[in-house]
């Protein structure tokens, strides 16, 4: 199974959960790209990027973060939101591409598409 339908998968239960069905969507922005052996991206079907809608307009941060500390409950692979300004997204992938000693699940924040810190609790985001 690929990142893309297990994480529609939840998509679709986490809408369902918090009645954002016909409200809250998403939409890919990156999937398989080439890079070097550490890139998630580069594993095909292991490594995605997306941004969220609302009512078809970009979505407002806080419903990144809500999202966010719902994959942290209930993700069991990796997950980073990039709070870039103007590049807005959260990158998701199945940990088939971890870094030495790193284990899953495991929660980052970037900036700019640069690793910045590690994610434990809501507070971080």
């Amino acid at each position: 199974m690929d990142v893309e339908t297990i994480f529609g998968d939840f998509f679709i239960c986490y809408c369902s959960e918090k009645g954002k069905d016909t409200k809250l969507t998403y939409v890919v922005t990156s999937t398989h790209r080439k890079g070097g052996a550490s890139n998630p991206h580069a594993m095909i079907g292991n490594a995605m990027d997306f941004t969220l809608r609302w009512r078809g307009d970009y979505a407002p941060i806080q419903e990144y973060n809500k999202l966010f500390a719902g994959l942290m409950l209930h993700w069991p692979f990796r997950a980073g939101i990039d709070n870039t300004y103007g590049n807005i997204h959260i990158h998701i992938d199945l940990g088939q591409v971890l870094p030495d000693g790193q284990k899953l699940p495991y929660f980052f924040k970037e900036e700019d598409s640069k690793w910045l810190k590690e994610i434990k609790t809501e507070d971080d985001l």
